[in-house]
């Protein structure tokens, strides 16, 4: 008998970055090390009150059967609501999917649009997973290079002249961004849609961020543009702005042909979202929009504006301020020429000597950055910069 040997696609397929250097982390804290944990994107706020109280009472009223794959009805009206009211994007309730969290949103979208040999445009930094989603939908990503003397938001034209080049399908947008926090303008953001249409291309959309924006920066949708709803696929929910990340429950919506494609699709990958979350999720779209994140904004706001003043400080590290998102991607390009290193290596000598957990930008498209997540208390990200500082500074000598 012949022994099982893994296929050609699965050798594609990298382990996602962020949640390797979370593994070693937790590794070297069992082994007793203090280690701080900058990694992986997880708000350390809990889940609101009144949503676990209703997953609770979900368990203790028996709602914990399966339900339609596409989700509770009352859910998906509720989550068309909920993102005309969020996000002014005006959906039937037949044209939203709940998935189980914004990563199989992103799955089931590509798997539903992306015919074999596809190429799709994929922005760089990108988050991790980008790249792998598209390959398992039989896709070819092509990468964008990012653009930080531009704030990291690409033009129309650059859209447009590798679109042509390329002969790309569609593209993956990511605003707020994750890792950079770049937070496109309308006019920005008309002129990406614009280079969609022009070229016949759809737009997957995540837009798990988009609650968490500071200083007033806008929150555009493709599918709220002239020209881009048709063509978009957007997906979100609850998961950063009130720490669901371990509920595993989001949204797909897109028009309605597309939506039932897709839950064609997830009824034989997950069958449904979990339905404990579900009930959870009616309770986060009975919210007021936006109430839970203004009493988090304060905080990111001061953990954000912190590790700026720090970060430049520090010799040879730069970071411009994020406009969204709980992440900091520190420019370490004149630290890793001094140092004659790349940024997996620079982030593996701190995770190493000085115990703390980041993330390449190489794993988002950005080699020479490190990421930070300031999803974490105060005085974690105190002891970082101090750590940071150390390594920088023993480096000099």
């Amino acid at each position: 008998m012949t022994s099982l040997v893994p296929n050609a696609r699965s050798h594609q397929i990298e382990e996602s970055a962020t949640l390797a250097i979370a593994a070693r982390a937790m590794q070297l804290r069992a082994e007793g090390k203090n280690v701080i944990a900058l990694g992986a994107g997880e708000p350390d706020f809990p889940t609101p009150d009144g949503i676990a109280r209703a997953g609770i009472r979900a368990i203790e009223q028996g709602k914990y059967r399966y339900t339609a794959t596409s989700g509770l009805p009352q859910l998906r009206a509720a989550g068309a609501k909920w993102l005309a009211a969020a996000f002014d994007l005006h959906y039937a309730a037949e044209e939203v999917l709940v998935t189980a969290g914004a990563k199989p949103a992103l799955h089931m979208a590509l798997d539903t649009i992306v015919e074999k040999g596809d190429r799709v445009l994929v922005l760089a930094p990108y988050w991790v997973s980008y790249p792998a989603l598209v390959r398992m939908a039989d896709g070819v990503p092509v990468i964008v290079p990012p653009v930080p003397e531009q704030d990291f938001v690409h033009t129309e034209s650059q859209i447009a002249a590798l679109a042509q080049q390329s002969g790309a399908k569609g593209m993956i947008l990511n605003f707020p961004n994750n890792p950079s926090g770049a937070v496109p303008t309308r006019s920005q953001l008309e002129g990406i849609v614009g280079a969609a249409e022009k070229h016949g291309m759809w737009i997957v959309s995540d837009e798990i961020y988009a609650q968490i924006r500071y200083d007033q920066a806008p929150h555009v949708s493709p599918a709220s543009l002239p020209g881009g709803r048709e063509r978009t696929m957007v997906v979100t929910g609850f998961t950063k702005s009130h720490t669901l990340t371990g509920w595993r429950v989001g949204f797909l919506a897109g028009p309605k042909r597309v939506i039932d494609a897709a839950a064609r699709i997830q009824s034989q990958v997950l069958g449904n979202a979990c339905t404990i979350s579900q009930e959870a999720s009616l309770a986060a779209c009975a919210e007021p929009p936006h109430e839970e994140i203004a009493r988090r904004l304060p905080i990111l706001d001061e953990r954000r504006c912190f590790l700026v003043r720090q970060i430049n400080t520090i010799r040879d590290l730069k970071l411009a301020m994020p406009n969204g998102t709980f992440y900091a991607l520190i420019d370490a390009r004149a630290l890793c020429a001094r140092l004659g290193i790349d940024d997996v290596r620079l982030c593996t000598q701190l995770l190493e000597q000085q115990l703390l957990a980041t993330i390449p930008g190489s794993a988002f498209g950005a080699p020479g950055f490190v990421r930070l997540s300031y999803a974490a208390p105060m005085t974690d990200l105190e002891a970082a910069v101090m750590r940071l500082r150390a390594f920088v500074d023993e480096g000099a000598s």
